[in-house]
């Protein structure tokens, strides 16, 4: 899994806000301030962070659900052909320029668009958090998993029903299930739906925003367990957000955790749950409750509330309520910089000391 399938450099997404009596433009709510991820093809990465930091906006500006401000998104992409389109952008020849902006409109998922997005489309799929509202309540199942068959052309319509109950075979379903609709399946059953409808195209790459928050704990291990199975099957990618470090630490196979629309630490999840570097990833860590009621855990209890995303704060965004902070921190943005192996980043300046 050394090969990347989505390369993100530099992404940047800004809700404009408003004001004053002819609503002009008076700032921006910066969601994503110049996130770099790179997704490996064939693992689960898992995005944490608190509510508000950025993950599902990252998600949805990587699925073109929402429009991106700035920075550009490889697919299926080469890091060293990456380098060198991004080194051509800036030469003084012309025709070389052209030639890197050629082909950039061809790997940017941010540039591509009319029949080559459709194509893409098939690639990139997406199960959201609630099935109960991503699931068209009046229409059956039959056509609910049918619908991007028929919307991509991409089986026979005389072979649609055998395809489509070949798809509910691999979620656990059967076709005794077609010709019902959401509301008469359990919650965990409408995310096995979910699921099937997003396997309908062959997809590489999977965005699962929070699929198994909605569930009961013994639906979660039946969700979570499929999802696994299913990314084993058929080779497939995923982008694994969710606020719960057990389940991401079960399926991920490395962790990027947020904060304020920057990216804290990004590495393997067995070496980021055995050694945090960053303070945001300790203070996470720290808050997942032990089963056994005589083990002790301390217990890091952050101050103060999380910056408001349309001022935040200069320097290291984290600093305010960060133990650690130095007037360093104040003052210098840290980058992500190799964190005792080139497989783990952090971006903190004094990593090293914690």
């Amino acid at each position: 899994m050394t090969d990347n399938l989505i390369d993100i450099r530099a992404l940047k997404k800004y809700y404009p806000v408003t004001g004053g009596v002819f609503r002009r433009h008076v700032a921006d709510v910066k969601a994503l301030d110049g996130v770099d991820l790179t997704i490996r093809k064939g693992e689960c990465l898992g995005l944490v962070g608190e509510s508000g930091c950025g993950k599902t906006t990252l998600g949805k500006t990587l699925m073109r659900l929402h429009p991106s401000t700035e920075g550009r998104i490889y697919f299926d992409t080469a890091g060293a052909e990456v380098d060198a389109i991004e080194a051509s952008l800036a030469s003084s020849d012309p025709a070389e320029q052209a030639k890197a902006m050629a082909r950039l409109r061809e790997i940017d998922l941010l540039s591509v668009g009319g029949k080559r997005l459709l194509a893409l489309r098939q690639k990139l799929q997406v199960v959201f958090q609630d099935p109960t509202n991503s699931l068209d309540p009046r229409m059956l199942v039959r056509d609910i998993v049918a619908e991007p068959l028929v919307a991509q052309r991409l089986v026979d319509p005389r072979h649609i029903p055998d395809t489509v109950i070949e798809l509910l075979g691999k979620v656990g379903l059967t076709r005794d299930h077609l010709m019902r609709y959401p509301h008469e399946f359990s919650g965990g059953q409408r995310q096995r739906i979910a699921v099937a409808r997003a396997l309908s195209t062959n997809p590489r790459f999977i965005l699962m925003d929070e699929p198994t928050s909605a569930l009961d704990v013994s639906v979660q291990a039946q969700i979570l367990n499929l999802l696994k199975k299913l990314q084993d099957e058929m080779e497939l990618t995923y982008l694994f957000v969710t606020h719960h470090l057990l389940v991401v630490k079960y399926i991920s196979n490395r962790i990027a955790v947020m904060y304020l629309g920057k990216m804290c630490e990004v590495g393997p999840t067995a070496e980021i749950f055995a050694s945090p570097r960053h303070p945001y990833t300790r203070a996470l860590l720290s808050a997942i409750p032990v089963p056994d009621p005589e083990t002790k855990r301390e217990k890091i209890i952050l101050t103060g509330d999380v910056p408001n995303p349309i001022n935040p704060p200069k320097g290291c965004r984290f600093h305010p309520r960060c133990s650690y902070a130095v007037e360093r921190c104040r003052v210098e943005e840290p980058l992500l910089e190799e964190a005792g192996g080139k497989d783990r980043t952090v971006a903190c300046h004094r990593w090293k000391e914690i």
